[in-house]
This record gives C-alpha cells, structure tokens and sequence, in this order.
C-alpha cells in the first residue's frame, strides 16, 4: 500500500513538472460600436448600423509554447473571428491563424496558415493599425492579388529575432538610442499552392523587413503569386515617425499582375495626443491602370481613448470617393462599407468599445 502511494506521488510530481513546462492561453479581442452607414447605394440612404470590429477584428484565440530543453520551445497558434454584432463566425473556422512550429534563438519557424510578411511589415506604418475608418487595409484588402495578400494557408513560416540593440526597439525607447539606434528583424514564407498537375499554381513566396528604434520605424516587403500563367507581385515600404506628442506615417504600395494590371496605393497618417486619448488621420489615393484609369481618394478620422491597460473607446468616421469607374470600399477593421458599387463615395460614423481578454 506504501509503495503504491509513493508511485502514485511520483507519477503526480513528473505530472506537475510537464505540465509546468506547458503554457495555453485562451485570448481574444471583444469589439462592437454603433453608427450610421450610407453606402452610396442607388435608392437606397444611412441608416443605423451596429457594428462589429471596428478597431480591431473581434476574435478568439488558443496558443501555447512547450519547453523543450536547450533553448528549444515548441508552440502553436489558433484562432478565429466572431461577428460580434450577430454571434456569428466571421468566415472559415480559425481561418484567422492556424500554426504550429519551434522557436530558439534563432527565431520562429511556423507550419501552417499565417500572416503574409507583406501584410505584417505594412500594418508597422499604418498610423490607424488596420483599424478604424480608412485605415491602410482600404488598399491592401482586394481581391485578385490586387492589393497585399493577408494570410497564405499551407505555408512555411519564419520570424527572425530582432538584431541590433533591442532595448532600443521598445516603445518609447530610451533617449540615447536616437533615431537610428535600433533593431532590424525579417520575416520570410513560402506557401505552396499544392497544385496535382505540378505546375505550381497558387504557389507563393514573401519577405519582408521591419527596422524599429527610437522614435523611427520602416519598412518593405515583397511577395510573388503564381497565377499558372506568370507571377503577380506586391511591394511596398512605408516609415513612421514620433516626436513627442504627435507621429506622422507613409505608405506606399504597389500590386502588379502578370496580365498587366496594377493597382497604385499611397497613405499619408498623422497622430496627436489629445486629452488623455489621441486623435488620428489618414489619408488614402489609390488607382489602377485599366481603361479610364479608376481612382479613389478616402480620409479617415478616429479618436482613441484608453479606460485601461485592456479597453479603450473609440469615435471613427471615415469617407471614400470613387471616380472613372472605381469601386473601392471604405474599410475598417473586420469589414467594408460600399464595396462594389462602381463610383460611389461610401461614408460611415461609430463610437465603439473594444476590450482585450
């Protein structure tokens, strides 16, 4: 009886050992508003709109690491989005993030579906971080490679650490980094289109770069689709600064496909901080190169107010117009406002809460 008390007692400190070295963590972003949306619509006018995702994408998430010894973990990603609004799964479940890898100091290597490096390095310059009324995602969300893939399933995936002085790639960081004194970390991925003929339609490659230290960031990225015919390409950079209480952005973004149409996309942003909370601008062109020349001008305005370390409030209000055939929509985080409608000139207005859990 002793002896298998005392087997019993063993078996439960190796029990408590592993599952010390095992963390999982159930997270996810809870964001709703309520405004107004006119949509441009022929016959149609504003109405009340309950939105949600505006700021951020509401969504879920489980992730974890395992130490493995040496160095060496073990981790994976999932995650999904939610319609906050209605209940509802924004899309495909865990469509949002679907990885599983090893990460040292040498970085991480994920399996599975990601984030593109592109979409990653430009989110770093958008003065509105994809969120918000005409943010930066109202030139890269467009179909037909036409803007910056977002996500690539069935890929290989690889973060870099930072390299150089990362104390100085903090936010804000310390004054004697300067504006040149910080870190330089990549991102790479190949995804393949797991074509059966073998000749790699769908098949895709990205890298991207992102420097951050003291007050300056910048970055740029590349990435190649194959279309079966030929590659369609997207690359951009961008750069944000802060001094003080104010920040101003750039980004610049360029989508050419293989059948000769590009889509040109460039944003200017600029952020102060205002009673306790800050306000923030961005402006949007964008054009294509197909007859007429379709182009599009959009401004976003958006204030953000912190009530925690975890919830803010918001108040956004963002207007897109559409000339020589156009047919942009206005963005904000989880959804679009006006989106094919040929020249019509979207607006849209919300206060909203978003909390992180």
């Amino acid at each position: 009886m002793k002896k298998s008390l005392l087997a019993l007692a063993v078996l439960g400190a190796f029990a408590g050992a592993a599952a010390a070295q095992t963390n999982v963590t159930l997270y996810g972003i809870a964001d709703a508003g309520i405004g107004m949306i006119d949509d441009d619509a022929v016959g149609g006018d504003s109405y009340v709109n309950v939105f949600s995702g505006v700021q951020s994408t509401s969504r879920f998430g489980i992730r974890g690491t395992e130490d493995l010894g040496g160095g060496l973990k073990a981790l994976f990603n999932i995650e999904a989005g939610v319609n906050w609004d209605t209940g509802a799964a924004d899309s495909v479940f865990w469509q949002r993030r679907a990885v599983v890898g090893v990460a040292s100091s040498w970085g991480e290597l994920r399996l599975g579906r990601d984030y593109t490096p592109g979409f990653s390095a430009a989110g770093a310059t958008d003065v509105m971080g994809y969120g918000l009324f005409g943010n930066w995602l109202t030139f890269t969300a467009q179909a037909g490679n036409l803007g910056i893939t977002t996500r690539a399933s069935n890929g290989l995936h690889y973060t870099s650490p930072t390299f150089g002085n990362t104390k100085c790639a903090a936010t804000p960081a310390p004054t004697e980094c300067g504006a040149f004194g910080g870190g330089l970390s990549f991102r790479a991925m190949y995804a393949t289109g797991e074509d059966p003929t073998g000749n790699n339609t769908g098949d895709m490659y990205g890298l991207a770069g992102v420097y951050k230290g003291g007050p300056l960031t910048v970055q740029a990225y590349f990435q190649s689709t194959d279309n079966g015919t030929g590659n369609d390409d997207q690359y951009g950079a961008g750069a944000q600064y802060v001094a003080g209480m104010f920040r101003v952005a750039f980004n610049y973004g360029m989508a050419k496909r293989d059948d000769g149409v590009e889509h040109e996309g460039m944003g200017l942003g600029a952020g102060v901080k205002l009673g306790g909370g800050e306000l923030l601008v961005n402006y949007i062109q964008q054009e294509v190169n197909t007859a007429g020349t379709p182009k599009a001008t959009s401004i976003g305005v958006g204030y953000v107010y912190p009530l925690s370390k975890r919830t803010n409030v918001y108040a956004t209000y963002g207007q897109l117009d559409n000339k020589n055939g156009a047919n942009f929509g206005l963005r904000y985080s989880q959804s679009v406002v006006g989106a094919g409608g040929v020249d019509r000139d979207p607006s849209a207005f919300a206060v909203g809460v978003r909390h992180f859990f």
